[in-house]
């Protein structure tokens, strides 16, 4: 590997001559799977052009950053594409780490020089200089403060709309340059940075301080690197994985790669060390482990590398192709093309595709490319192995991989122009354009190590015109963007210009893929019911509009769904608060947006119900048999007991049978016994009525005999006779009759823990 790319000898001259081309305002004249050159120049001239900065601030149609390598890259919010930095070309043709920053206007297609310096300190003459940075205050922003210039720092843009930029190769504030691991934000409303974290002094502590693995601490920071391979997820978080070390360029003499994994997050402002090795091999090392292709597995693991491309799928899973770095099968190292996916909700690597080997020739080490059919996905596809290639993700959420440095094992060594999609939901590769070889364009034997380096020219046609023809030369360490159209933008690199010179360059081109027109939407799909607060248990169904759409989906609020995801064939049960994801896939059609739902259930606390079999009956005495049921409301599922509490006749006795049980998720019941003693009721004594006229039968039998009137009085007798025949003396004589029926209310009692209710039947004993 090297400290910096390598150029023609005649690039460390002052002050050459160079020629520009003015960006044209023109309307985009694009077409689907096409080129457009849209600015800089078609040549190289004497190694690379200057910059036309202009007036700062000033957006203008001559403005042109200089030719440049391994550039920072950003889209905003608003479309506009950033760049910051790389080994440049100043405004005086002088070459060097440079820390300009720019911003481009795909609407006007004009260019702005936003910040940073236009020039170098000083010139010499064979050497190659940096601009250096000023740090001013840790976590302050200020109107002064720069990052130093360097090349192939790692870039990202938060969800406030700010850039950040991590390491790479350059300046730190004394000038020296060297590999950096200082951490910046750039906020865009106020043109000012912030330095937030790393080193700004080489030998201060750039070596990096791991911590322990998995545990986030404020002490933590990645070691100085470049050409580092980086992600940032859905939640905002950051991920860097790899790179050159700066052990590499202060303390070892060698060839030094990185296979750590690293997670920082913006709001704690905190670096957490996730996986690999905590530090750096010399000649190769931490080689891959490679486990079985498509399955994932605890210990697997890319080998050490830098120049990687990288990207991030619809699911939150991070991507990483080729690089230059060790494969591990023979500790060898050189270029790969090895396609990796990581879950970083499983913090898991997976092989994905491409080859586990390297093969070496007599000037390159690497792997071929399987380039089928132009056009046409297929699992046989691979691109050839390659490092510092330029990628970009469509709106479709396929990924593009245009050139990069490699070349075939058994040939020169060479830069690359061939174009790839690659479809993360079939994991297919198609070759899209550009060469299937490198040609025998080549330069002169490098002076240092005697290799050339062959590669394709450009075609570049009319500038502002779109044509079949078109392509960019061959190249590595370009800058790349994907605007808010989803057209994908190129700006420079190290390669070749329409007259097959090999130089740096800072030609802009505009691509367009086809999906973007030519292919129509598959409907959102639509959720039944929709989003909201519901307190019962929902039953959720999914349709979509498109004929023949598969619709995917997922439920815990996080993955993005896609293709490897659960297929929908059936309605969804929502028990508990849940977020429902879902996406449709047609055939020729593209992808639908992804369709999200929120369920908030607030159902009650678990309960129970208690019944009865019979609310009321009638029975001898002996047993008796009633079923109880216990019924579960709101998923309760504990253990229920019994008892009568109230209600027994006398004597009487219950017993369950279970003595407890459990419902879950359906009713559960119990045999509920009474058994009642022997005719029990008591006996009742009665007095017959009196005959109308026993009163007088007794008044007479009381006051005795009056001689004096002895005729009525025997009349009088006779009635009371009758009248007294259930009399005996002057008293009433007890009559035995049969028991009444006795009728009680009886009361069970379930109980389970805090809860307790009861159900009651009338029982009638005859």
């Amino acid at each position: 590997m090297r400290k910096h790319r390598s150029l023609p000898g005649s690039l460390f001259g002052c002050l050459l001559g160079f020629a520009f081309l003015s960006l044209p305002a023109a309307a985009q004249t694009s077409a689907p799977n096409e080129w457009t050159w849209m600015g800089g120049s078609s040549t190289v001239s004497n190694g690379g052009q200057p910059g036309v900065f202009g007036t700062l601030g000033t957006p203008a149609a001559g403005n042109i950053p200089g030719s440049r390598i391994g550039a920072a890259s950003w889209t905003d919010s608003s479309g506009n594409l950033w760049l910051f930095g790389g080994l440049a070309y100043d405004t005086n043709g002088n070459y060097g780490y440079l820390n300009d920053l720019w911003e481009f206007n795909p609407s006007t297609n004009e260019w702005a020089w936003m910040g940073g310096s236009s020039t170098f300190p000083e010139s010499c003459y064979g050497c190659i200089e940096g601009q250096s940075g000023v740090y001013g205050t840790l976590g302050t922003p200020a109107a002064g403060n720069i990052p130093g210039g360097r090349s192939d720092a790692s870039s990202w843009i938060d969800s406030s709309g700010h850039p950040w930029i991590f390491g790479g190769f350059g300046a730190d504030a004394s000038g020296s340059v060297t590999y950096l691991n200082d951490l910046w934000e750039f906020n865009p409303s106020t043109s000012e940075w912030t330095w937030m974290g790393g080193s700004s002094i080489v030998g201060e502590g750039q070596l990096g301080v791991y911590g322990t693995l998995g545990i986030p601490a404020a002490g933590n920071i990645p070691e100085g690197r470049s050409d580092a391979a980086s992600w940032i997820d859905s939640s905002g978080n950051v991920w860097l994985f790899g790179g050159i070390p700066a052990s590499f360029g202060t303390t070892v003499i060698g060839y030094a790669l990185l296979n750590d994994l690293w997670e920082f997050n913006f709001y704690a402002n905190e670096w957490t060390w996730m996986g690999g090795i905590d530090g750096f091999s010399v000649n190769g090392g931490n080689p891959g482990v490679y486990g079985t292709l498509g399955t994932p597995a605890a210990g697997n693991i890319p080998g050490n590398r830098g120049g990687a491309s990288s990207w991030i799928d619809g699911s939150d899973h991070f991507w990483l192709f080729g690089g230059t770095g060790d494969s591990g099968i023979y500790d060898s190292t050189g270029n790969l093309n090895d396609l990796w996916k990581f879950d970083p909700s499983t913090n898991g690597w997976v092989w994905m595709g491409g080859s586990n080997t390297i093969v070496c020739g007599f000037i390159e080490c690497g792997q071929p490319g399987v380039f089928g059919t132009m056009g046409v996905f297929a699992a046989s596809n691979i691109p050839s192995s390659r490092s510092d290639a330029m990628s970009w993700t469509d709106n479709n959420g396929h990924v593009w991989l245009f050139g990069g440095a490699g070349g075939p094992p058994s040939g020169n060594y060479a830069a690359l122009n061939d174009l790839w999609e690659f479809d993360p939901l079939t994991n297919a590769w198609a070759w899209m354009g550009g060469n299937s070889s490198t040609g025998s364009n080549c330069t002169s034997p490098d002076p240092i190590s005697g290799r050339f380096t062959c590669g394709q020219p450009g075609v570049y046609g009319t500038l502002g015109t779109t044509a079949n023809g078109n392509n960019p030369g061959a190249r590595s360490g370009a800058a790349s963007w994907t605007d808010n159209e989803g057209r994908l933008w190129l700006f420079g690199g190290l390669g070749f210009d329409e007259n097959g010179k090999y130089g740096s360059l800072n030609d802009l081109w505009e691509y367009q893929p086809s999906a973007i027109q030519s292919l129509p939407t598959t409907a959102t799909p639509i959720f039944s019911p929709a989003t909201g607060t519901y307190s019962t248990t929902q039953t959720v169904t999914i349709t979509d509009a498109t004929l023949g759409a598969a619709i995917y989906y997922t439920t815990d609020g996080i993955t993005t769904p896609t293709i490897n995801s659960t297929q929908y064939t059936g309605p969804i049960v929502v028990m508990a608060t849940e977020t429902i994801q879902a996406v449709a896939v047609a055939t020729n059609f593209v992808n639908s947006a992804v369709a999200s739902a929120v369920y908030t259930i607030n159902l009650p606390p678990p309960d129970f119900t208690v019944s009865t079999s019979l609310a009321s009956l009638t029975v001898v005495p002996g047993q008796i048999v009633v079923k109880a049921t216990v019924t579960p409301l709101n998923g309760f599922n504990s253990a229920v007991s019994f008892s009568c509490t109230s209600g027994l006749p006398a004597g009487a006795t219950c017993s369950f049978f279970p003595a407890t049980v459990t419902p879950s998720g359906a009713p559960a019941s119990t045999a509920l016994t009474v058994t009642t003693a022997a005719a029990s009721a008591a006996l009742h004594r009665k007095s017959s009525p009196l005959f109308p006229g026993s009163a007088l039968a007794v008044a007479l039998c009381c006051l005795g005999w009056k001689k004096r009137r002895r005729l009525p009085m025997l009349l009088l007798l006779a009635v009371s006779v009758v009248g007294m025949g259930l009399l005996n003396g002057c008293g009433a004589s007890p009559v035995v009759t049969s028991s009444e029926p006795v009728t009680s209310t009886v009361t069970v009692t379930a109980t389970s823990g805090s809860l307790s209710h009861t159900a009651t039947f009338s029982l009638t004993i005859n």
